[in-house]
């Protein structure tokens, strides 16, 4: 596994944000019972929801996917939560867009996992302007989000293909980097404009249960009350650019996707959206492994869990803050150990594409799985000439 210095939030912010999504949703990790799937393109992945529908659960009864459909499409806006990491919540997704555009093609798509000032470049994408490498660049993908694309990638194609307008919702890192460290109080002006005009505070249960889970990594209460206001932040942005574009387009429908952190037990952004438009219906819909450990949504699916094949990995920690990737370390038992490559060197290029950024070591990388031999140059101190390696990928 490669890495970086550089990071949006300490460690144990992430971690702790991972673990109140597991802890709200009820998801155990996923295990060595995980079936493996690729899908080469967006048929593939609509045949393999086909083939395995999901079932959704109302006062702990099954209810056909069918069904389900027809009650979703009642309302004007159905959130779909998501653990990020978890293909098989993000194919559900995929299930209820296309569910909900059979039965109304004014339909358009929320989602957490693109930031808000990178609007004009999701436009061009879907627009086929753009690649979807230059796609992945210019939206800073890998550097804001940063998951697996690969997981979302059928999701977009679908809207790709049916024109359907996707709407970036999430607030910029920049943004949400300085609260995390200093309060509001860190914004100028011009970025407090950014946020919507009043940030509530998160009601006593909402509070309570990233409490619990926060604590398990940090007793700092300064610092849980800024990562409460992060979090609300993020709810607040979401739902403020959704009740914007339900005003301006009466006529149409909107599904989000976001963690379920964002929209579980009658929080986060359904329950700010609620408070913007009061007369709104809404739906929440989220996956769980189990009827026994369904989510506190409206409408919890059964799913049975899927992962995409593990893509090669390097196996060094990588410092992005000067120019380009440089090793910082690496074990001698890794990829790259084997391969000869050292501390210090810095990346040049894998299989001909120039390795500048994190992003595009994630690009150049997630084109090969575990095992595949790839072609690597580096630039090492004390030698004039790029020095070439084969790389086999774990």
């Amino acid at each position: 596994m490669f890495h970086s210095r550089h990071t949006l939030f300490p460690d144990f912010m992430r971690r702790t944000l991972l673990a109140a999504c597991l802890a709200v949703i009820g998801v155990l990790p996923i295990g060595s019972s995980a079936a493996t799937v690729e899908h080469a393109n967006l048929d593939e992945a609509l045949a393999h929801i086909r083939e395995h529908m999901p079932t959704g659960v109302v006062q702990g009864k099954p209810l056909p996917f069918s069904t389900l459909m027809e009650t979703l499409a009642q309302n004007r806006v159905v959130f779909v939560g998501e653990i990020h990491d978890r293909y098989d919540h993000h194919l559900h997704q995929l299930a209820v867009l296309q569910g909900l555009h059979q039965r109304n093609p004014k339909l358009a798509i929320g989602v957490e996992w693109f930031q808000q000032p990178f609007q004009p470049v999701l436009n061009d994408y879907l627009a086929g302007k753009l690649t979807e490498v230059e796609f992945l660049r210019r939206s800073e993908y890998f550097e804001r989000w940063g998951y697996d694309y690969r997981q979302l990638r059928p999701i977009l194609e679908y809207a790709k293909a049916n024109r359907l307008p996707v709407l970036a919702l999430n607030a910029p890192v920049e943004l949400t980097r300085k609260v995390s460290q200093g309060g509001l109080e860190a914004l100028s002006n011009g970025e407090r404009a950014q946020l919507p005009p009043t940030i509530h505070p998160a009601d006593a249960a909402y509070q309570a249960r990233l409490r619990k889970v926060f604590e398990a990594h940090s007793k700092d209460p300064q610092q849980f009350e800024r990562f409460m206001l992060v979090q609300r932040i993020w709810d607040e942005t979401m739902a403020h650019k959704v009740a914007r574009y339900l005003k301006v387009h009466p006529e149409h429908q909107m599904v989000v996707f976001a963690g379920v952190g964002h929209i579980s037990d009658g929080a986060g952004i359904p329950a700010d959206l609620a408070r913007q438009l009061p007369a709104l219906k809404l739906a929440t819909v989220a996956s769980s492994d189990s009827k026994a450990t369904a989510a506190a949504v409206d409408y919890p699916l059964i799913t049975e869990a899927v992962t995409l094949p593990s893509t090669g990995k390097l196996g060094v920690l990588l410092d992005a803050q000067g120019k380009g990737l440089s090793i910082s370390a690496l074990d001698k038992n890794s990829a790259a150990g084997k391969a000869g490559l050292q501390k210090g060197d810095r990346l040049a290029t894998l299989e001909g594409m120039a390795l500048e950024n994190m992003a595009d070591l994630k690009l150049a990388l997630s084109q090969y799985q575990v095992g595949k031999t790839v072609k690597m140059t580096v630039e090492r101190a004390g030698s004039n000439d790029l020095l070439a390696y084969t790389v086999v990928l774990q």
